[in-house]
């Protein structure tokens, strides 16, 4: 169910109105409001407040983001997700979950990508439960870290932001995706280094075993970044399982020395392991998100990139 309102310019009220009821909306209100600006200018605006399901919303916003009259200098949306709405609408209808309104996918991705100071520690401290847990075989110490690490968004994030062409999102992404990495190699390093070898954790899955549930991770994590319904930290527990050992397991081995993890032929193999479960997990997302009929044209007449 979503909650939308448009701040509109004075008149553009029943153009608004008109793509509402063409995207199935049966009612909407229409009131008038003042915009008052820093520098104490006074703007009449129209306020139009919609309360429908996912999918009607969905469509609403999307034509009107690619609509004539619409201007992201004049135009506000606030879009908002309720526990409840009463009204003579079936609940039925209310209820339907998907698909969710392009912007809040995208503006929900972009929250994942800041690199702030939270992100850098609860990646470091994720690091360290993991590189501390496959050391000592402790399999909920290495569950306990993956579930801080909010890698598979980030991934997410770059399928999504290739297939609309919003490349500052890709760049957010790719350098947050990065810095992971490397706080997963140092958090595992400066644990090896007050640990004692020798490291114990040696379950991961072959190439192809891999691929498959990094390419499954990547199509259910599609669909569920675009519902309403589920639970997507699961999907990224799965996801950071198949990619994040790796690196700790390289930050690990730096110090305990690789002789005594593995072969040369296995290390090779793990780091093609390591770019080939990314990999896939991007395309097989990118691929979901083209199916699910996102596009370039839905951020057109909306300035989100600028604006980011």
């Amino acid at each position: 169910m979503r909650l939308v309102r448009i701040s509109a310019p004075q008149g553009k009220g029943s153009d608004v109105a008109q793509i509402a009821f063409d995207s199935g909306i049966n009612q909407i209100s229409v009131t008038q409001a003042e915009a008052h600006g820093r520098n104490g200018e006074v703007k009449s605006k129209e306020a139009i407040d919609i309360e429908t399901s996912t999918p009607k919303a969905a469509e609403f916003i999307e034509k009107l983001l690619a609509s004539d009259f619409y201007n992201a200098e004049e135009f506000t949306i606030n879009v908002r997700q309720p526990r409840s709405i009463i009204s003579k609408e079936s609940i039925r209808e209310l209820t339907k979950p998907f698909v969710e309104p392009a912007t809040d996918v995208l503006e929900d991705l972009w929250q994942f990508t800041h690199i702030t100071t939270s992100f850098v520690v609860r990646n470091f401290i994720a690091a360290a439960f993991i590189a501390y847990g496959m050391i000592q075989q402790q399999l909920l110490l290495i569950i306990a870290g993956l579930l801080f690490l909010p890698l598979l968004p980030i991934l997410l994030s770059i399928s999504f932001g290739a297939l609309t062409r919003q490349w500052k999102l890709v760049g957010q992404a790719a350098l947050a995706f990065l810095i992971t990495i490397v706080l997963l190699l140092a958090g595992g390093a400066l644990i090896a280094v007050v640990s004692s070898p020798p490291l114990r954790y040696n379950e991961f899955n072959s190439l192809a075993v891999g691929f498959l549930i990094s390419l499954a991770v990547g199509i259910g994590a599609g669909f569920a970044t675009t519902d309403d319904i589920g639970r997507r930290e699961l999907l990224g527990l799965a996801a950071t399982a198949q990619i994040v050992l790796i690196p700790v397991w390289f930050g690990i081995s730096l110090v305990f020395g690789f002789s005594m993890t593995q072969n040369g032929s296995q290390i090779t193999e793990r780091a093609f392991a390591f770019v080939i479960n990314v990999s896939t997990i991007i395309i097989a997302a990118l691929v979901t998100y083209a199916l699910l009929r996102f596009k370039r044209n839905s951020f057109e007449h909306w300035n989100g990139e600028s604006g980011s």
